[in-house]
């Protein structure tokens, strides 16, 4: 079951329904969200938050789809060795059933 939360994001409070067992997540992405803004802040010395908010928001989308794509990788070569250990557990009961 939801519940409210208050998160503080780039100086604004915000009010959030989430379940209880994602408050701390929830609570760490905010601050994730907030130390990235300022650092990307201070490195360009860009005032305007709507371009501050897009560049750190194509960087995060840049890093999901990274993660999405190893994830992928990760995902075929474990289907890849399920498949070989199938056709090898195949091979093996193949040749009992000969003996």
């Amino acid at each position: 079951m939801s519940k409210l939360i208050e998160l503080s994001v780039l100086g604004q409070v915000l009010r959030l329904n989430c379940p209880p067992e994602q408050h701390d997540a929830l609570r760490q992405a905010a601050r994730n969200l907030d130390s990235r803004v300022m650092e990307m802040k201070e490195r360009t010395g860009i005032l305007q938050m709507e371009k501050i908010l897009s560049i750190v928001a194509l960087n995060l989308s840049f890093e999901l789809m990274q993660e999405q794509n190893k994830t992928q990788t990760i995902e075929n070569v474990i289907n890849q060795k399920i498949a070989q250990l199938e056709g090898s557990l195949e091979n093996i009961l193949a040749q009992k059933a000969n003996v």
